[in-house]
């Protein structure tokens, strides 16, 4: 690539990325109003351990720079607060008993230098058990623009089934564990290691197959079946 060529790429690219650095605010909103509508349902959210949103803008030192969304990287974080579990479990030094809790069940929208989306969740961490994985990518947009109502709504969905997923008193149910696995099959960071799992153990499950049909081809011919 010529000079010319390679330098009006890198400053439209920026150009872009501004923009998108502004589009946050309006897909924020959206956000914003979501939250809003599912977290008038208190009867339902305190069963989590009630509904947070918080905003890398409302984080020093960005809150006190007085900075626009195009001046900074955005993030919309949505957690859940303390849920207790209704048990004891012993202290990791075995000296004493502690309240069973789980918490910080998260979903968030986080945007990068080029103005891309992503959405992640991640699971309950409680002092009672442990989850596998850390975060899911359930979503990947190249403008927060095309985050619509309708997907915010579907993240949200995707969101709670995840928390039911992760509850200590739930995780181990086989239809959740499935669920969990489907959604780090969709992550795009996992998609080849899962389908070269995936390949494998078709090849083995076949290779039994034809090892069967051999045995029973060869003991149908010499007569002994």
């Amino acid at each position: 690539m010529k000079l010319k060529s390679a330098a009006e790429r890198i400053r439209r690219d920026s150009l872009n990325a501004y923009f998108k650095r502004i589009n946050w605010r309006f897909m924020d909103d959206r956000i914003q109003r979501e939250f809003e509508i599912l977290n008038a349902d208190s009867h339902s959210t305190d069963i989590f351990g009630s509904l947070y949103i918080s905003r890398s803008k409302d984080d020093e030192p960005i809150k006190s720079s007085n900075l626009i969304s195009s001046q900074h990287i955005n993030s919309t974080h949505v957690f859940t607060g303390l849920r207790f579990l209704g048990f004891n479990i012993t202290s990791p030094d075995n000296e004493s008993l502690e309240v069973a809790f789980e918490r910080n069940a998260q979903l968030w929208y986080s945007q990068g230098p080029s103005g891309d989306v992503l959405v992640f969740v991640a699971p309950y961490q409680s002092n009672a058990g442990k989850i596998n994985e850390t975060e899911i990518i359930i979503g990947k947009y190249q403008n927060p623009s095309q985050i619509t109502p309708k997907h915010i709504k579907k993240h949200f969905s995707v969101y709670f089934r995840y928390c039911t997923s992760t509850s200590q008193h739930s995780a181990s149910n086989m239809s959740n564990y499935i669920y969990r696995q489907y959604l780090i099959f969709n992550d795009f960071r996992f998609k080849s290691t899962y389908r070269h799992k995936v390949i494998k153990t078709v090849e083995r499950f076949l290779v039994l197959i034809f090892a069967g049909a051999a045995i029973w081809a060869s003991l149908y011919a010499g007569g002994k079946l």
